[in-house]
C-alpha cells in the first residue's frame, strides 16, 4: 500500500475515533456538547498596560482588555478583531433583538456587497468629501473600488433599478453587515474600529411627509430596540455629518467615560449633541459689546486657499462660533471648507485711512445671546440666530431652564435625507400627475459597537463583565466545586433551570453552561464565571450532598436586592452580587420571583 494511501486510512481512523470519543462523552449525560465549557474554546489573557492603575481612561479601554482576558475578541491587527464564541453569541441576541423590531416596522431584510465601485459614489459627491476614511484601492483591471462604509448609494441604485410605481412604495429595506473604515487612529477596541458590524436600514417614501411620519416610526422603534437591550439610553438631536439629511437623532449609552457630550435640560427634558444643541446665554450687560467675541469665518477652496466668501460671527462672551451651525445657514461645496478666526484687533484708523474689517465684510452672523450688548446689533443685514457652541449653564434653547451635561458612548443614528441621494441618482416616480424625487431615510444601528458599549456601561471595574440579561451570551453557568458534586449533580441542576419561566418565557433554554473543566481549580473557574460576566453563577458545593442547597450568585445590572423566601438564606448584597442558598427543587421558583421583580428578564431600560 502507498503512503499516501496509509495516510488517508491512518486519518480516517483517527476522525472515526474522535468522533466515538464525543458521541461517548456527549451521550454520557444530560447536558449537550455545546452547553460544557471543556468543549468551548475559552482562551484568556493577561490585562494589557493600557489598564494599569492612574493612566487616563476612556472609553472602551479597560473594557477591551476585560473582553479579550475573558475570551470575547481576539486583536488581528490595529482596529481589527475577531469575534470569538461568546461574543458570537452576544450579537446574535442584539441582531435578535433588532430584526424583531426592524420588521415590526415593515423592513425587509437584505445583503448587499461589502465590494462597491466608485461610479455612484462620484455621483452623490462622496467619493471626494470621505476623504482619507474610505478604503480605496484598484482592482487588477487598474479599475477603482472601495470597501462600503455605508451603502445609501447602492440602495438608491437598486431601488431605482426594480421599482417602478408609486404603488411599490414604502419600502423598508435593511441590513447587518460589515462596514469599514479607515480610521486615522483606532482605539477603544470596537468601538473605534476599522471593521465593524452595522445594521442600517434605508427607507424610501413618495412624499416628504410620509418620510418624516416614517423617520418618528423609526424612532420608535429604536426606542423599543434600546430599551429591550436593556442599558441606560439617551436620544439626542444631532448633526447629519457626512450622511446629510435635516433631520438627524443620535442614540447613546449613558456612561462617564463616554466619548460625547450631551447637553439635557433639567427642565423640559430637552436632549442634544454638544455640537447640535441650542442654548441661551444670559448677557453681561455691565460688560458692554467690548466683551462679545467676533471672528472672521471664510469659505475657502483649492490647496492656496482662495476665499470664496467670507463674514463676520459675532457671539457672545465666554463662547466659541460652532462651524456645524454655521454651516447649516451657509452651505459649502464638497471641494470647500470653512475656516473660522478671531479678530484680535478691530478699529478704525483714520489716519491711515485702513477701515474696521467688521465694516469691510458683511452681513454679520449676530448671536441671539451677543445681540442686546452688540454695537452692531441695528445693523439690518444682520443674519441672527444660535451661532455658538452651547455649553453645561447655558440656558435651554427650548424652555430656558439649565443645560446640564452627561457623557455617553454613541451606538445608533437616524437621519431624514430627504433627496439628497435619490437627485443625485435620479430616483423620481410619478405620482398624481407629478414625478417627483422619492424621499429617502437612512436608520444605522451600530451592532460590534453595543457589544462593548454595553460591557462598558454594565460592568464594575475590577470584578469583570456584567451583561444585561437580554443580552448575555448565556443566562448561567453551572460550577461543581466539591469533590462529591460531580455529572449526576450537574445533571440535576441543569435540568431545574430548563424549568424555569420568567414572563410566560423558558428564558435559560439553551443559555446554559456547566464548567466541567475538572482539570482546573474550583477558584480559577469561580473566576472565570465573574470575568466572563454569566449573569447567574450556581455553585454545587459541600452543603449540595448533605442538604441539596446550592449557592446563587446573582449579578444582574439595575438588581439591588434578592427576594425574600422561606427556601432561601440570603447571605450578601452589596449592588454589585447577590447571593443565597436555595435547595434545588426551590430552585425555579425564587429565580422567577428574582428576575421577575426586578422587570429585568426582558431587559427593559430606563430612558434619560
Amino acid at each position: 500500500m502507498s503512503n499516501s494511501g496509509g495516510a488517508l486510512i491512518r486519518g480516517a481512523r483517527g476522525l472515526w475515533q474522535a468522533r466515538a470519543r464525543f458521541s461517548s462523552k456527549s451521550s454520557s449525560s444530560g447536558i449537550p456538547p455545546e452547553g460544557r465549557m471543556s468543549w468551548m474554546l475559552l482562551p484568556t489573557k493577561k490585562v494589557s498596560k493600557s489598564n494599569v492603575e492612574g493612566e487616563g481612561r476612556t472609553a472602551g479601554q479597560s473594557t477591551t482588555d476585560m473582553l479579550t482576558k475573558a475570551g470575547y475578541i481576539y486583536q488581528s491587527s490595529a482596529g481589527i478583531y475577531t469575534l470569538m464564541p461568546l461574543a458570537q453569541r452576544v450579537m446574535q441576541k442584539i441582531e435578535l433583538i433588532i430584526d424583531e423590531e426592524m420588521q415590526r416596522v415593515g423592513g425587509q431584510k437584505l445583503a448587499m456587497p461589502n465590494l462597491l465601485t466608485p461610479e455612484n459614489w462620484k455621483k452623490t459627491g462622496r467619493w471626494q468629501s470621505t476623504g482619507d476614511e474610505l478604503f480605496s484601492f484598484k482592482d487588477r483591471k487598474s479599475a477603482a473600488m472601495l470597501l462600503g462604509p455605508t451603502h445609501e448609494e447602492e440602495v438608491t441604485a437598486i431601488v431605482k433599478d426594480m421599482v417602478r410605481s408609486y404603488r411599490q412604495y414604502p419600502l423598508r429595506l435593511y441590513q447587518t453587515t460589515r462596514k469599514f473604515r479607515d480610521e486615522a487612529r483606532p482605539r477603544a477596541g470596537l468601538l473605534r474600529g476599522r471593521e465593524f458590524m452595522m445594521k442600517d436600514m434605508y427607507t424610501f417614501d413618495v412624499g416628504k411627509q410620509q418620510a418624516i411620519d416614517t423617520f418618528h416610526a423609526m424612532e420608535t422603534a429604536y426606542r423599543r430596540c434600546f430599551g429591550r437591550i436593556g442599558v441606560t439610553y439617551a436620544v439626542a438631536d444631532a448633526d447629519s455629518g457626512n450622511i446629510g439629511g435635516s433631520l438627524s437623532k443620535e442614540f447613546h449609552f449613558v456612561n462617564q467615560s463616554g466619548e460625547d457630550t450631551l447637553l439635557k435640560c433639567n427642565s423640559c427634558g430637552y436632549t442634544a449633541n454638544e455640537e447640535r444643541a441650542l442654548s441661551k446665554s444670559p448677557v453681561d450687560k455691565a460688560a458692554g459689546a467690548g466683551q462679545n467675541k467676533r471672528y472672521v469665518a471664510r469659505v475657502v477652496e483649492g490647496s492656496d486657499g482662495k476665499v470664496v466668501k467670507q463674514r463676520i460671527v459675532e457671539v457672545a462672551h465666554g463662547h466659541e462660533p460652532s462651524v456645524l451651525k454655521i454651516k447649516r445657514v451657509w452651505p459649502i461645496k464638497s471641494n470647500q471648507r470653512l475656516e473660522i478666526a478671531e479678530v484680535v484687533a478691530d478699529h478704525d484708523d483714520s489716519s491711515s485711512g485702513t477701515p474696521s474689517i467688521v465694516a469691510t465684510i458683511e452681513p454679520l452672523l449676530l448671536d441671539d445671546c451677543a445681540a442686546e450688548a452688540c454695537s452692531s446689533s441695528s445693523t439690518s443685514e444682520a443674519v441672527r440666530g444660535d451661532w455658538h457652541v452651547a455649553k453645561a449653564g447655558d440656558g435651554c434653547g427650548e424652555c430656558g431652564g439649565v443645560l446640564e451635561a452627561q457623557r455617553a458612548i454613541e451606538v445608533g443614528h437616524i437621519f431624514y435625507l430627504g433627496d439628497k441621494y435619490s437627485k443625485a441618482l435620479d430616483l423620481s416616480v410619478l405620482y398624481q400627475g407629478q414625478r417627483e424625487y422619492v424621499q429617502m431615510g437612512c436608520f444605522g444601528i451600530g451592532v460590534s459597537r453595543i457589544l462593548q458599549a454595553a460591557a462598558e456601561c454594565s460592568s464594575v471595574e475590577g470584578r469583570g463583565l456584567r451583561w444585561p440579561l437580554s443580552i448575555a451570551p448565556y443566562l448561567a453557568t453551572i460550577v461543581p466545586v466539591a469533590e462529591n458534586s460531580g455529572t449526576k449533580a450537574a445533571e440535576e441542576v441543569f435540568s431545574a433551570l430548563g424549568s424555569v419561566c420568567v414572563r410566560g418565557a423558558h428564558i435559560f433554554k439553551d443559555n446554559v453552561l456547566v464548567d466541567d473543566r475538572d482539570y482546573l481549580s474550583a477558584g480559577f473557574r469561580l473566576n472565570d464565571a465573574q470575568l466572563m460576566g454569566i449573569p447567574l453563577t450556581i455553585v454545587l458545593g459541600s452543603g449540595f450532598a448533605e442538604s441539596g442547597q446550592v449557592e446563587v450568585q446573582l449579578r444582574v445590572p439595575g438588581m439591588q436586592t434578592m427576594p425574600e423566601s422561606p427556601s432561601s438564606t440570603s447571605i450578601s448584597s452589596d449592588g454589585y452580587e447577590h447571593r443565597a442558598r436555595v435547595k434545588v427543587e426551590d430552585l425555579g421558583e425564587f429565580l422567577s420571583q428574582a428576575l421577575q421583580s426586578q422587570c429585568v428578564a426582558l431587559g427593559m431600560a430606563e430612558v434619560v
